[in-house]
């Protein structure tokens, strides 16, 4: 008995290079997705930012800046943190932006020779305000545990060690670790006085979160050039698709 005559729809299949492509595209489009989250999310989780209305650390800090303070253990010497001072201690209950002279356990004392030294080192600290002297008192103290000693880059206008004493390392937020002035980003390392003096070890850490800025501009610009890859390609297959003849359905054999 003859069966009637009848087509079969075969769909046209794409060339190898075309679907390897494909692949590569989503890829590279899905690291630079999940390596800008990555970049955005971390500083995120553990960054704060504040904003410094007074001059007392000048011209390091000007007022009105932005500043992101990472918390955390391992301060150092010559690393500018955020206080939490009790009423008690400061006279008010508020956050300040001060730099780290001493540590628990160090002798600091100003002003032998015009310096202000640690455990007999003298500092020099070419991060004051210029004209400024180096204290406005003279002191002596031996930290005992747990303490900091603490003073503002703007000497002469800086509430800090010059007027509390020590303070508790338990009041630090955290360390700054950028600077934003406006316009630029500034990152903080520790001022090269204290790695010279064999104060402090020569300082990378904010590098991370410089590093964190750089991986998110490149993975917006990434994005961006493999959308418009992608978009551009679709629009050229359309219009090549559009333009070339229809394939014929491909008949299957009938018998009769």
């Amino acid at each position: 008995m003859a069966q009637p005559d009848s087509t079969t729809w075969v769909p046209r299949t794409q060339p190898p290079e075309r679907r390897i492509g494909r692949i590569v595209f989503w890829v590279l489009f899905g690291l630079a997705a999940v390596l800008l989250v990555t970049s955005i999310a971390i500083p995120i989780v553990t960054i704060r930012p504040y904003r410094v209305p007074s001059i007392s650390m000048e011209n390091t800090i000007l007022p009105g800046d932005e500043i992101l303070v990472a918390p955390g253990p391992g301060l150092r010497r010559g690393d500018v943190v955020i206080l939490h001072l009790r009423a008690a201690i400061s006279g008010t209950n508020g956050d300040f932006a001060k730099r780290v002279i001493g540590l628990p356990g160090d002798h600091v004392a100003c002003c032998p020779g015009g310096h202000v030294t640690i455990n007999g080192k003298p500092l020099d600290e070419s991060y004051l305000y210029p004209g400024d002297p180096r204290s406005r008192i003279t002191f002596s103290a031996r930290l005992g545990h747990g303490q900091l000693w603490v003073m503002g880059d703007h000497r002469k206008f800086s509430l800090d060690s010059q007027d509390w004493g020590p303070v508790p390392a338990s009041d630090v937020v955290g360390r700054v670790v950028l600077i934003d002035h406006g316009f630029s980003f500034t990152a903080l390392h520790t001022p090269r006085t204290f790695v010279t003096d064999g104060l402090a070890p020569v300082d990378a850490r904010s590098n991370v979160y410089v590093a964190m800025a750089v991986l998110a501009a490149g993975s917006v610009l990434a994005l961006l050039v493999l959308a418009i890859t992608g978009i551009t390609r679709f629009i050229i297959r359309h219009r090549r698709s559009s333009q070339s003849p229809p394939v014929p359905p491909a008949a299957s054999p009938s018998s009769g």
